[in-house]
């Protein structure tokens, strides 16, 4: 049977696990963000090109394509990305959770909301519209 002591211990090993995660996934986060914002100033800088062909850093290597294939390659890439950032902050939402139920906290309130999707913002300012009138 553990002791009090031991218990305490095995109780704030947990919490800095996961408060440790936490800071992780949020400094990898920010490294995706400035990922991300490269893609876009690549995919601008592509749009505002005349040349046939570019020069892309794939990797560590450094390759001609032809600018339909390097916009292609780019959203490519920028989709996985900004899954990455959306995934993380999924499992980031749950960290916080499990950290404050560590803590013996209430769960964070508002943490989990998710935005209206364009039909139900759509429905929304119709109705709203009706009240108005």
């Amino acid at each position: 049977m553990k002791t009090d002591t031991e218990k305490t211990i095995e109780i704030l090993e947990s919490t800095e696990r996961v408060a440790d995660k936490i800071l992780m996934n949020k400094q990898a986060m920010v490294d995706l963000d400035k990922k991300r914002q490269d893609n876009r100033e690549a995919l601008r800088e592509l749009k505002k090109s005349s040349d046939k062909k570019h020069w892309i850093s794939v990797g560590c290597l450094l390759v001609e394509m032809t600018l339909d294939k390097a916009e292609e390659l780019l959203q490519k890439d920028q989709q996985v990305i900004e899954d990455d950032i959306e995934r993380m902050r999924h499992e980031q939402r749950k960290l916080v959770n499990e950290l404050r139920d560590l803590e013996h906290l209430s769960p964070a309130r508002g943490f989990d909301i998710k935005p209206l999707a364009r039909d139900e913002l759509s429905a929304l300012q119709s109705n709203l519209l009706k009240f108005h009138q």
